[in-house]
């Protein structure tokens, strides 16, 4: 255990919130810090922090003013610096002062990668047709300028299979993180009866989850007269989507990215056969049980078919899906396996 609390820094769908809380809960303090009171593109989720170091209204002066104090202050409050897809003082340039004066001060460094902040389009377009973005030399040499700058002082990374190809080279080592939630926000009923399933799609970027195919599989699906309902909504808090979640059959993740995030997570603990695209070349790489349905743009028609009319299915997919996630995803569990990467890396840096 450390003597101050570890920060963690950043929002990334409230996942650094449910760290700190599960840390705390097994006796290691830790705070989750946020830029700003602010989501991401055009959405409102209002999701759970426990400090705010700026308002969306300061001006971009002030704001920057409250992360350059805060930084200023961590080495007197914290014992160790999670970064989750951010820094304090933003951009490629955290080699020429953050990590530096952290460094100095011994203060232990580690950074999860969300997504898009470190994913290598040339490099994800390779392993996976169905990516949604064309390839863009000019991003990727921005990525690498920004994971080169990280890990001059940072020097291990905590993430996903995915994410860990992009990042290694980068790192010393890339410990496995698997995203957390609060299980204890997600009650499991399984369908006592037969009805008309309820499928469920809430995109936060729709290009990006593969809306356009899904719908259009909805549309073949009716033309057929499958008997379904589907529900698709995306300006939600977090406790709406909650409700929304747990009043559906199915849950449509996204088509194209090639492997799970937090809201697939929360699908698996709320007890919904969850369909998702993972990468079939990573598929080994994720625990044995993993009940998430694989479906692609090329698929999902045929997959949304079978569920629809298999509803033992669903009711087993349901419950191994929220095994699943209190297996590996509950806050303290994945509070016990980062703790004890914290104990490595504080020990690395001790004895520097």
């Amino acid at each position: 255990m450390f003597n101050n609390p570890i920060l963690q820094y950043g929002s990334l769908a409230a996942w650094p919130y449910w760290l700190a809380e599960g840390l705390t809960a097994i006796g290691q303090p830790s705070v989750n810090v946020i830029p700003e009171d602010t989501d991401v593109f055009d959405l409102d989720r209002r999701l759970p922090h426990h400090v705010a170091l700026a308002k969306k209204t300061d001006s971009r002066l002030s704001r920057f003013a409250s992360r350059a104090g805060f930084l200023a202050r961590v080495p007197d409050r914290y014992s160790l610096v999670h970064y989750h897809g951010s820094h304090l003082l933003r951009g490629s340039m955290h080699h020429l002062l953050e990590g530096p004066y952290l460094a100095a001060r011994k203060i232990p460094m580690l950074v999860s990668f969300g997504g898009g902040d470190a994913r290598i389009v040339s490099m994800a377009r390779r392993n996976n047709p169905y990516f949604y973005r064309e390839e863009d030399p000019a991003r990727d040499e921005s990525i690498r300028r920004y994971l080169k700058s990280i890990s001059r002082y940072i020097r291990y990374a905590a993430t996903d299979c995915e994410m860990a190809e992009y990042v290694a080279p980068y790192f010393d080592k890339v410990f496995t993180f698997r995203q957390p939630v609060d299980m204890g926000r997600f009650s499991y009923v399984a369908p006592d009866a037969p009805r008309r399933p309820v499928l469920l799609h809430v995109p936060t970027e729709p290009h990006v989850k593969g809306t356009e195919q899904i719908v259009a599989a909805i549309e073949a699906l009716r033309s057929e007269g499958l008997d379904f309902d589907f529900r698709m909504v995306r300006q939600l808090t977090q406790k709406e989507f909650y409700a929304e979640l747990a009043s559906c059959d199915v849950y449509i993740d996204e088509l194209r990215c090639g492997s799970h995030g937090v809201t697939a997570v929360e699908a698996m603990a709320c007890g919904k056969c969850t369909v998702t695209y993972i990468r079939p070349d990573l598929v080994d790489r994720y625990p044995a049980d993993l009940p998430l349905v694989n479906a692609n743009p090329d698929t999902i028609t045929a997959v949304l078919r079978d569920l629809i009319g298999d509803a033992d299915r669903r009711r087993d997919i349901a419950a191994r899906s929220r095994a699943y996630a209190l297996r590996y995803h509950d806050a303290r569990v994945v509070a016990q396996d980062m703790l004890a990467a914290y104990e490595e890396i504080g020990l690395a840096v001790g004895g520097q």
